[in-house]
């Protein structure tokens, strides 16, 4: 199958969430503490004429499902922050993809 292809369908499959603890191995967080760890490790990569995340629609998909939706705080955040939080790492991703991730992760576990 064509990877392309494949991503799309995977990002088309909604799955249920399973129960259990989330899996992002980080401690818990407030959102807005989350959202400026994503958003430092994002700004050195923008343009300077593109100052605010602008996801592609797949790779916030992507972010919702393996990052917000696994930090152990999400069930407590806004959906407004849950949404923030969702376009700055999928930037994240686009840039930097699996690495910034993890990033992300270690810069999260420092705090």
């Amino acid at each position: 199958m064509d990877p392309r292809r494949l991503i799309e369908s995977l990002l088309a499959w909604q799955a249920d969430p399973l129960p259990g603890p989330p899996v992002l191995a980080v401690p818990e967080a407030p959102a807005a503490e989350v959202i400026a760890a994503a958003r430092r490790l994002v700004l050195p990569d923008l343009p300077l004429e593109r100052p605010h995340p602008a996801p592609r629609p797949e790779l916030l998909r992507v972010a919702t499902a393996l990052v917000v939706d696994e930090h152990p705080s999400a069930h407590s955040w806004s959906a407004a922050d849950r949404e923030l939080l969702a376009s700055w790492v999928a930037v994240l991703i686009e840039h930097r993809g699996e690495d910034g991730v993890q990033e992300l992760v270690r810069a999260l576990n420092r705090t």
